[in-house]
């Protein structure tokens, strides 16, 4: 893709793999396959309505029956070639993610980028859907779509949460949601306080 003139490729949007300790009760960890794909929109906007993206600077996305029609983000490519050690940092640390109201999570870090030749700190946001990848023939793991990336500024807060917690619990609910179901973990909590004193 060529923007101003400038060849932008996106290697480093290709599908990783990584090997992920995951959380299952009662208190077991399990060492499995995670597979990151990634979404353009780490690397694009959408368009207004009615608005036409410059000329070859338009993204493809939807389907030919129900396209959507973004633009490329200069921005959020620049961001989005950080991702891969985010990614790395937020399994290292086990650190936490959000469950949003539209059932998929995010996670939230203080970047660096250049904004008008002025370095600033942004929070940038990395939303994420992960599913149990369990078919004949092929090694049973976790997929993690990162269906967007973005700097979060104050004109758009973050969605409502309905469950925080670590990676690593999110993703022991995909591989086994019988047993593992962070989203109910604070009620759980208080019903064993309420058998306490019974």
């Amino acid at each position: 893709m060529t923007i101003d003139g400038q060849r932008k490729t996106f290697e480093h949007l290709v599908p990783i793999d990584r090997r992920v300790k995951i959380e299952l009760p009662p208190n077991l960890f399990k060492d499995v396959l995670v597979r990151f794909k990634f979404s353009n929109h780490c690397f694009s906007e959408e368009l207004p309505p009615e608005a036409v993206a410059p000329a070859g600077h338009g993204v493809a996305d939807g389907s030919s029956e129900c396209p959507r029609h973004r633009v490329f983000n200069e921005e959020r490519y620049q961001l989005s070639k950080g991702l891969v050690c985010l990614i790395d940092q937020l399994i290292a640390d086990n650190r936490w993610v959000t469950k949003t109201k539209h059932h998929n999570y995010y996670r939230a870090d203080d970047v660096s980028l250049m904004r008008n030749g002025q370095e600033v700190k942004v929070s940038y946001a990395i939303f994420m859907t992960a599913k149990l990848k369990d078919e004949p023939g092929q090694q049973r793991h976790l997929e993690i779509y990162i269906e967007s990336a973005y700097p979060m500024d104050t004109a758009l807060p973050l969605a409502g949460s309905q469950w925080s917690g670590s990676f690593g619990l999110m993703l022991g609910s995909k591989w086994n949601p019988v047993q593992t179901q962070p989203h109910r973990a604070k009620k759980a909590k208080k019903n064993k306080k309420q058998d306490a004193w019974r």
